[in-house]
Formats: structure tokens, sequence, C-alpha cells
């Protein structure tokens, strides 16, 4: 019995902590205010009463900005744009885009204890402008725009007898925001609205579109017409795919034409380098053929020389016999030796 009680006081514990902690995070938690551009808003805390005593102080960030005490007013920054009341409402004028932030008020006792604080989210928005609807009804398409001239970006909504439609955007161009709706139906009737609303204020135009799809309407937003030539600029709506599309194309075309002249013109001029080179290399080649040939010593031509024949004693010619008288030969007388003791 007593674990069981324990359990009930440790859950039930539990439970006020968890509700404590969400009641002080919902009480931290910044409130947003929204302000008129060039116009002026008020900050306060409607849930706390400050008395004379009580020293308040408005901060931007970690910036003091003005604060109050014992129906003093002490100002830190521009004088002129804010202005602190004896009950701690911060008025905020001339508003512009970088007054947008947080804003912190704290308020202290006289004791210097600190009694409440707050933190505060200013978003500053200009007013909307007055929307307008423009359409095109032709053979191709129907198409359908909502556009409003502002800078800064809006909420744009386009709704089909009163159903809401769900297109991509909006787009920016011009100072200018835009959603566009393309009906795939090539006859169309029916009622149109464009709204453009923010945190602060909301406009609205609503057209009655009936297309036949026979003939070429556009409107300005007043009173349905012909489409103009490609010079007006609603018709040029009409126009612009087309217009893209043909200037891809040829686009296209025309760099597919440069590319293949070119590649062309490449082929040609290495074929050309070929041949150049091809015609260098012949030539180098019949010069060094001659030049060899030049100084390359020519096989003189075989010389047959006559064999030698043996040499034949050549007979004198026959002499002419003269005629003679024979003369008889003479013994001659014979010498007789003498010996060597008659020589002595």
């Amino acid at each position: 019995m007593i674990v069981k009680m324990n359990f009930r006081g440790i859950f039930l514990t539990k439970c006020l902590v968890v509700l404590v902690s969400c009641v002080k995070g919902s009480a931290n938690e910044a409130h947003k205010v929204y302000g008129v551009q060039n116009g002026s808003v008020f900050l306060d805390i409607p849930d706390f009463q400050v008395e004379k005593q009580h020293e308040v102080r408005w901060f931007k960030l970690s910036l003091l900005l003005v604060k109050v005490k014992n129906s003093a007013v002490k100002h830190y920054r521009d004088k002129e744009k804010y202005n602190l009341f004896f009950n701690g409402t911060l008025k905020i004028d001339r508003l512009v885009e970088k007054d947008s932030g947080n804003y912190k008020m704290t308020v202290y006792d006289d004791r210097g204890h600190l009694q409440v604080e707050k933190n505060l989210i200013l978003s500053v928005q200009e007013i909307v402008s007055k929307p307008e609807i423009k359409w095109i009804c032709s053979q191709k398409l129907i198409k359908v725009i909502c556009e409003v001239k502002q800078k800064s970006k809006p909420a744009l909504y386009l709704l089909q007898n009163n159903r809401m439609l769900f297109v991509n955007g909006p787009i920016y161009a011009n100072d200018t925001w835009k959603i566009e709706y393309q009906s795939k139906d090539k006859i169309l009737t029916a009622k149109f609205l464009c709204e453009v609303k923010n945190d602060i204020s909301k406009r609205t135009d609503d057209r009655e579109i009936k297309c036949s799809g026979l003939e070429e309407i556009c409107s300005t937003g007043v009173i349905p017409q012909r489409c103009p030539k490609p010079t007006s600029q609603v018709s040029s709506y009409a126009g612009l795919p087309d217009i893209v599309l043909i200037g891809s194309v040829a686009g296209g075309a025309v760099v597919f034409i440069i590319f293949l002249a070119l590649l062309i013109y490449c082929i040609r001029k290495k074929r050309a380098e070929r041949s150049e080179e091809q015609d260098d290399e012949t030539l180098m080649q019949i010069r060094q053929v001659g030049d060899e040939l030049k100084y390359r010593e020519l096989p003189q031509p075989p010389v047959h020389i006559p064999q030698k024949q043996p040499c034949q004693q050549q007979r004198p010619p026959p002499q002419t016999q003269t005629e003679y008288p024979v003369v008889t030969p003479q013994p001659r007388p014979r010498t007789q030796l003498k010996s060597p003791s008659h020589m002595k």
C-alpha cells in the first residue's frame, strides 16, 4: 500500500513539473506583431500592469533603446523614432523594413528585482497592391495570369469557380509577381478570382472568362479584345512558347552548322598538312638519294682485254739470190808447232 502511494506521488510530481515547464515555455514564447511600412506600431505587455516605481527597459536584440523609471524617460537611440509611455508601451514611428526583428521588454521593481521579461517579434510589411487578371484564348492554348506589381513577395492565389488552383510560383520579373494557369481544355467558360495578401492586407480581382478556341482573344484586365501584334505585352505571353521553341531550334541549327563547318575545315586542314608533310618527305628522300649518288663511286663498265697471242717470228721475206761466181776453196797451209826445247 505504501509503495502504491509513493508511485502515485511520484507520478503526480512528474505531471506537475511537465505542466509548469509547458506554461513557462508558453510564457517565454515570443509574440509576433505586424506593422505597416511608413506607419507606426505599439509594443506592450497586455497581461502586466506597470506601476510608477517600476523600471521598464526596451531592447532590440542586445541594444538598449529607451527606459523609464519614476516618470523619467531616457533615450539611448533615435528620440524621434522611439517613444516610451509611462505605462511601458513603446511606440515606433516611420516604420521601415530594417525595423523588423526581435524586441525585448524587461520590468524591475524598486529593489532591482526582475519582475517580467517579454520577447516580441516585429514584422514590417507593405500594403499589397491590387492584383490584375490577364488571359489568352487561342486555338493553341488557354492561359490565365494573375499578377501584382510590388517589391515584397506576397501570397498569390488563383481560384476557378471558388476552387483553389494549384500553380507554380510566384515568379518575380520587372517588379511584378505573377502566377500562371494553363488549361488543358480547348473551350473554357469560368469565373476566376485572383487573391493577393500578406499578414496586414488583402486584395482581390475577379473576371469571367469565356474562351471558345475559334479566335484569338486577349485581355488587359478590363476589356476583352483581339490579340494585337507581338509588340503588345499581353500577346507576347501567347507567342512566348512558340518563340522560345523556334529560337531554340534555330539556335541549335546554327550551332550545328558552325560545328559542321569547323569540323570540315579541320579535316581539310589536317589533310593538307599531311599532304604537305608527305611532299616534304618525298623531296627530302629525293635530295638524299641525289646526294648519295653524287658521292658514291659509280661501278666502271667491264673492259674486254684482248688476249695476248703468242708472238710468231715473222720470216723475212725471201731475198732475191744474186748469182756469184763459184770459187773453189784453197787449202790452208798447215803450221807446225815447235817443241818447248826449241823455244828455249
